[in-house]
C-alpha cells in the first residue's frame, strides 16, 4: 500500500508560510507608513522574510525529490532492518531523487541557522527599542553575542561535520571520510537554539511585570511577548523528530515530519516577532482608536523628532512624566509592546 504525507506537508507550510507573510507585510506597512519609524528590528525581520521565501522553496524541493514518501508493508514481512513502529516502511523514491535529499539536508542545515540568527537579532533589536535602563540593555547586548557565538560556532559544526565535506551528501564516493556522530551534528544544535529561544523569551517577563500598570495589563502585554514560546514548545518536538532521523532508516518519510516542525516552528516566531507591531495597523483600520490613543499618549514616550513635531501650535499635549519615570520599566514604554511607538504617528492622525 503507497502512503504519503506529502499533502499534509505541503498544506501546513503553505498556510503558515502565508500566515508569516501577511503579518511580516503588516509589519512593514505599520512601521514604514502609520508610525512612519522604520528601524533596524524591521529591516532584519524583513530580511526573514527573504530568509523564510527561500526555505519554503527548499521545503518544496525536499518533497519533489521523495521527502514525505514511504511503502508500508505487514509487520510480518522479513527484512527487519526496515522496520518501523507501525510496520516495515520501504522508501518508493527513486534512487537518483532520494540521492539529492542529504545535499538539500546541507543546504538547509546552513540556512535554518542564518535564518534562526537573523530572527533572534529581530527580536533582540526591537527590545532595545523599548526602554533606556542600562541593566537591561546590557542583557539585550550580551545575548546578541551568545547569539552570534552560537550561529558562528554551528555554522562551523556543519561545515566541518565531515572530512571532506562532499562525504557528507555522497558517502560512497568518499569510504575514507572521517565524519561526527550523528548524535552531536542532530542534538547539540536544537539544544543551543532552544537554549537562546528561552533567554530571549524570559528577557522581558521581569520588567513587563513590574511596569506601572494594572494586573490584568501586565497579563495581557506579557501574553503577547509569550507568543514566542509556541516556537519554544515546536522546538522540543523537533528534538522528537531528530531523534526518528538517528534510528529510523525510512529517511524520506521522517524528513517530510521535519518539513513540517520546521515550517510551524519557524512561521510561529515570525508572526510572535511581527505580532506586537500589529496593534498600530488594527487601532488606525480596525478600531479607529489611534486618534483617541494618541490624545492620551505622554509626550516623554516620543522621539526627539517627534517631540518637536508635539509642540507645533497644532498639537496641544498636556502629559508629561519626571525623568525618573521614563526609565525602564515605564508603564507607558512598556505598553509600546502592544502598542509600538503609535506616538510617532502623532504627525499622521
Amino acid at each position: 500500500m503507497f502512503e504519503s504525507s506529502q499533502p499534509t506537508v505541503y498544506g501546513v507550510s503553505f498556510v503558515f508560510y502565508t500566515l508569516a507573510s501577511i503579518t511580516t507585510g503588516l509589519r512593514v506597512y505599520s512601521r514604514k507608513w502609520i508610525i512612519k519609524s522604520f528601524g533596524a528590528d524591521d529591516w532584519w525581520m524583513t530580511s526573514v522574510f527573504v530568509y523564510n521565501t527561500a526555505q519554503q522553496a527548499l521545503f518544496c524541493m525536499f518533497l519533489h525529490y521523495g521527502g514525505g514518501l514511504y511503502v508500508q508493508h505487514p509487520p510480518s514481512m522479513d527484512d527487519d532492518a526496515n522496520q518501523g513502529p507501525f510496520g516495515r516502511h520501504y522508501g518508493v523514491v527513486d534512487e537518483k531523487d532520494l540521492a539529492m535529499l542529504p545535499t538539500l539536508l546541507f543546504a538547509e542545515e546552513i540556512l535554518y541557522i542564518w535564518m534562526q540568527f537573523a530572527l533572534k537579532t529581530g527580536f533582540l533589536l526591537f527590545y532595545l527599542r523599548l526602554a533606556n535602563k542600562t541593566s537591561f540593555i546590557y542583557s539585550v547586548y550580551a545575548t546578541m553575542v551568545l547569539n552570534v557565538l552560537i550561529t558562528i560556532a554551528l555554522w562551523l559544526l556543519y561545515c566541518l561535520q565531515c572530512r571532506p565535506l562532499p562525504a557528507f551528501w555522497n558517502p560512497a564516493a568518499y569510504p575514507d571520510a572521517k565524519c561526527l556522530k550523528m548524535a552531536i551534528t542532530y542534538y547539540v544544535p536544537v539544544s543551543l537554539n532552544i537554549l537562546t529561544d528561552f533567554i530571549i523569551l524570559a528577557l522581558p517577563i521581569r520588567p513587563l511585570w513590574n511596569m506601572q500598570a494594572s494586573l490584568s495589563r501586565r497579563i495581557g502585554v506579557i501574553a503577547v511577548v509569550s507568543v514566542g514560546g509556541v516556537a519554544i514548545i515546536v522546538s522540543c518536538l523537533r528534538i522528537i523528530v531528530l531523534h526518528e532521523f538517528a534510528v529510523n532508516p525510512d529517511f524520506s518519510y521522517t524528513l517530510g515530519k521535519m518539513v513540517v516542525i520546521s515550517a510551524v516552528e519557524l512561521n510561529v516566531a515570525i508572526m510572535a516577532a511581527n505580532a506586537p507591531s500589529l496593534k498600530a495597523f488594527w487601532m488606525k483600520h480596525v478600531s479607529g482608536s489611534l486618534s483617541s490613543y494618541m490624545s492620551s499618549t505622554p509626550l516623554s514616550t516620543l522621539s526627539r523628532k517627534q517631540q518637536a513635531a508635539a509642540l507645533e501650535p497644532s498639537v496641544i499635549r498636556h502629559r508629561s512624566l519626571p525623568k525618573h519615570d521614563r526609565d525602564f520599566p515605564d508603564s507607558s514604554s512598556m505598553n509600546n509592546l502592544v502598542e509600538p511607538y503609535l506616538s510617532e504617528a502623532l504627525g499622521n492622525e
